[in-house]
């Protein structure tokens, strides 16, 4: 485990770290709600060429440059806004989530770019990076909510072959702490069952990362979200011929340390097996919908997974979940818009999903 970046800038962070200290505690959450948004936005790079981007994107051989990079960005905010229009969120408050979870964005200067240019009016004084070095893209996050402490970990493996961190953030949400780990697993372009150990490997990482926090605080809020490569029911969909990252705990016939066990409904979250085993809960089955497109098929490869301190009823609760299916972001097929590469077209070939939390009770403040 290592230390991540919190961002924009250093002069900037000190600013909010200083507002945060003198504010109410409440006042980064609207209406008692938490939204959460993750977003694979598919290969947002900038304008300097640093040899890991994609070929498609290299501005010395004038595949690239700053006008089409500022349609992107531009792009980005439209998807995000879109998640909660006008009249769905409380009178006065900015647009966009409250946290604001991506995948693909090549860097800090990318990151930076957005907060300040396209989602300026979302008001985001806080943001952190999971920088992978070596790889194409980071797994960051933009924030109305204070970051109180993040971190970056790696599986080994995972490292090694495609660099894709995952980052741990602790966030003071109207006084409670919500822990969120954002990721993007290996993507299963050279094979679902070749890659399958890359993603259980990543899988095996945030279930120890996330049993070790419930162990001290049974009650703990977390969520781990983004682009997992795979849906809740991936173990079905492969006919059961082999193991998968993410497991329905109706499946699950003994412990293994190199997977997640999902529920599809909330009162399936207590502890599996003898072992008292992780269960977290996907809200996927119970709210339809999908995220990707692929080969005709309607498939839900992002998601958000809950702890049971996000079920009870106390602080921090499940409310409602939703992928962000607008108009504008698909096709007449239902297949979301990509960007072509080098086109001034399309968003991402993934779909925005949102995740709203309500705040049950009022908490004590979070001391600075």
């Amino acid at each position: 485990m290592r230390p991540t970046t919190i961002l924009a800038l250093a002069a900037i962070f000190c600013i909010c770290l200083s507002a945060f200290r003198c504010a109410s505690p409440l006042s980064s959450v609207q209406n008692r709600e938490v939204s959460i948004i993750a977003y694979n936005v598919k290969s947002l790079f900038d304008t300097v060429d640093d040899g890991t981007e994609f070929r498609e994107f290299s501005v010395a051989k004038g595949r690239w440059d700053d006008a089409r990079y500022k349609i992107r960005l531009q792009r980005v905010a439209e998807a995000v806004f879109a998640a909660l229009p006008e009249g769905t969120r409380p009178r006065g408050g900015a647009p966009g989530p409250d946290l604001l979870c991506l995948e693909e964005i090549e860097n800090g200067s990318v990151l930076e770019a957005l907060r300040t240019g396209p989602l300026a009016k979302a008001r985001y004084r806080y943001a952190a990076i999971a920088s992978a070095e070596g790889g194409p893209f980071s797994v960051c996050a933009l924030s109305r909510l204070p970051i109180l402490s993040t971190s970056c970990h790696s599986a080994a493996t995972v490292k090694a072959r495609s660099g894709r961190d995952v980052l741990e953030m602790e966030l003071d949400a109207g006084g409670r702490h919500l822990f969120v780990f954002g990721c993007h697993w290996k993507a299963k372009s050279e094979g679902a069952e070749v890659t399958e150990a890359l993603r259980r490997e990543t899988a095996a990482l945030l279930r120890s990362l996330v049993s070790e926090r419930l162990t001290k605080d049974p009650a703990a809020e977390v969520v781990i979200c983004g682009d997992f490569n795979e849906s809740p029911d991936e173990y079905l969909r492969t006919k059961k011929r082999y193991s998968t990252a993410l497991m329905p705990v109706e499946e699950a016939l003994n412990a293994l340390p190199d997977r997640l066990l999902v529920a599809s409904s909330a009162s399936e979250t207590k502890p599996f097996g003898t072992s008292g085993e992780l269960v977290l809960y996907s809200p996927w089955a119970e709210s339809g919908g999908y995220s990707y497109f692929f080969r005709g098929s309607r498939e839900r490869l992002d998601g958000f997974l809950l702890s049971p301190g996000l079920l009870d009823e106390t602080g921090l609760r499940f409310k409602r979940f939703s992928s962000v299916e607008a108009l504008f972001l698909v096709d007449e097929q239902g297949a979301p818009k990509a960007w072509p590469g080098t086109g001034t077209s399309g968003y991402s070939d993934h779909l925005p999903i949102l995740l709203v939390l309500e705040l049950e009770k009022k908490s004590a403040p979070i001391s600075p």
